[in-house]
């Protein structure tokens, strides 16, 4: 099971503790058994959820993004980053104004605009390099620009 999986699983746990298990399911887009297998420990195993609070713990929400996004699709990723460090980040977007074109695809991008994830989809969208985004989780801060 991947990393991804693992993260769905332990964005549940936190879930179950807020949501009737119907809207867990929907929103990590699983079924309600699957959502009853990860609350009681069935899958993934204990070890891989170990391995991916360590990695929640030592990557910043923009390192962890392409990975859930790509696995999970949008959506889902946005809901799983959102129960696992929603809390514990703070993202903060500059525009550099004399860059900036207003194409809007920083908004297209992004997966949750009322409030910032820390996934810098919007400073990857971004054609001219307008944006930089700085994001505190966990006690560090974190610079984001797009590079050439």
């Amino acid at each position: 099971m991947g990393l991804a999986a693992a993260l769905r699983a332990l964005a549940a746990e936190r879930m179950a503790r807020e949501l009737p298990l119907t809207e867990a399911a929907e929103r990590l887009g699983v079924d309600v058994s699957t959502v009853s297998h990860y609350l009681r420990g069935d899958y993934p195993s204990e070890r891989a959820r170990d391995a991916a609070r360590r990695v929640l713990e030592r990557s910043a929400p923009f390192g962890l993004w392409p990975v859930l996004e790509e696995e999970l699709g949008r959506e889902v990723a946005a809901e799983v980053l959102r129960w696992l460090v929603g809390e514990e980040v703070e993202g903060r977007v500059r525009v550099d104004d004399a860059r900036c074109v207003s194409c809007g695809r920083c908004r297209e991008a992004c997966p949750s605009p009322d409030a910032c994830l820390g996934c810098a989809e919007c400073v990857r969208a971004c054609p001219t390099r307008a944006r930089t985004l700085e994001v505190r989780y966990r006690g560090v801060r974190y610079e984001v620009r797009r590079e050439r």
